[in-house]
């Protein structure tokens, strides 16, 4: 990434008009970029900021974080994208968060949208349907009349199905059954192993203390890349696992597709988009005649293209 422009800084007389921040807000990291005439000159990274999975008192420090690191002047647009932003009462309270988080002052621009739309943005589209698959999931599509329709991001409590939480959990699950059942043999033993160290415990039983007393969707959603790795390594447990995941997640976008009138291009997103996962999720929606793109940037890119759609 570029270092020049180094952006505005505190009593620097560029104007903060030709700079934009945007904002990746993640179930397990907040991403933030600062771009000088769409080209990004500086990033930051915090954890996540979205108040649907941490207390607001952290999503402000997170955001507080990132935004100092950015150095944006006073007046700096702000796009932000996050889980959550379903409504415009959710997209008020996340711009008001973000303006008391910075130095951005009463006066700056902040543009709150659902993450999806980060998403669809960094794959150069305005129209098309975004998929994400990382700690949550969720897909959302908006046709070239602006119609928008959206399956799944409940939330993990309610659905999420496919996400990398939702692989943690269910390998949880798996392991916990198979102590059960003394005849499995050796199949899902290399599963048992990626689970208990991950967990940090060395006996099966010994996951439900962990996973009660510990109930961190970012940690246990951490289960899933090495769960993916081991699907790709051919192991048959792991890969029936991210199989599953990838029909959940195919099934939200097809979900989608069928309630537009038009075909559109698909772009998947989030944590597992280049894991196994993310290769089932592209290979079953092209069986079914959809263009799919597997983001290989991060969505927060998107933030340019978003700046320059919205309204006014």
């Amino acid at each position: 990434m570029s270092a020049e422009p180094a952006g505005p800084g505190p009593g620097d007389s560029r104007s903060a008009g030709e700079f934009l921040v945007g904002l990746d807000i993640g179930g397990s990291h907040t991403r933030g970029i600062l771009f000088h005439g769409g080209t990004p000159v500086r990033e930051a990274r915090a954890g996540s900021a979205n108040v649907q999975n941490v207390p607001a008192e952290q999503a402000h420090a997170c955001l507080r974080s990132v935004l100092s690191q950015l150095h944006a002047a006073p007046g700096t647009p702000v796009v932000a994208g996050s889980g959550g932003v379903d409504t415009a009462h959710d997209a008020a309270r996340l711009a008001g968060l973000i303006r008391s988080a910075g130095c951005l002052g009463p006066s700056a621009s902040v543009t709150a949208v659902h993450d999806t739309r980060l998403i669809l943005a960094a794959g150069a589209h305005t129209s098309g349907i975004a998929l994400i698959a990382g700690t949550g999931s969720v897909a959302w599509g908006v046709d070239t009349s602006g119609r928008e329709v959206r399956a799944g991001g409940w939330g993990y409590l309610l659905g999420d199905e496919g996400s990398g939480y939702w692989i943690g959990r269910e390998a949880v699950r798996r392991v916990l059954r198979r102590s059960q059942q003394p005849a499995a043999g050796n199949a899902g033993e290399a599963l048992t192993r990626v689970v208990l160290e991950h967990a940090g415990v060395t006996e099966p039983a010994d996951l439900i203390g962990a996973f009660h007393n510990h109930p961190d969707r970012p940690h246990w959603a951490g289960l899933a890349q090495p769960v993916c790795e081991l699907a790709a390594s051919g192991d048959a447990v792991a890969s029936e696992l991210t199989a599953v995941a990838a029909e959940h997640l195919a099934e939200l976008v097809l979900t989608v597709a069928g309630a537009m009138a038009e075909p559109l291009p698909v772009v998947v997103g989030g944590g597992l988009t280049g894991s196994a996962v993310g290769l089932h999720v592209a290979a079953l929606l092209r069986e079914q005649g959809l263009s799919v793109t597997l983001l290989d940037r991060e969505p927060v890119l998107g933030a340019p293209l978003l700046a320059r759609c919205a309204p006014g």
